[in-house]
């Protein structure tokens, strides 16, 4: 997965946030302004966490 510079400042992000299934960065930080990238989404990864929750959280 790429990484990229932060839009404000430039410098090179860090990975914040990983998939709990297939453990991909899906959310960056700037360690120099903190700025925080919008949260990736992993269709795939998304689909199987929908299929699986019990009935009782579905609404």
């Amino acid at each position: 997965m790429r990484i990229d510079c932060c839009r404000k400042c430039g410098t090179l992000q860090e990975i914040k946030q990983k998939c709990s299934i297939c453990f991909q960065a899906i959310k960056f930080e700037c360690t120099t302004c903190l700025n925080e990238s919008d949260e990736q989404i992993h269709s795939t990864c998304r689909l199987d966490v929908d299929n699986y929750l019990p009935l009782s959280h579905v609404a």
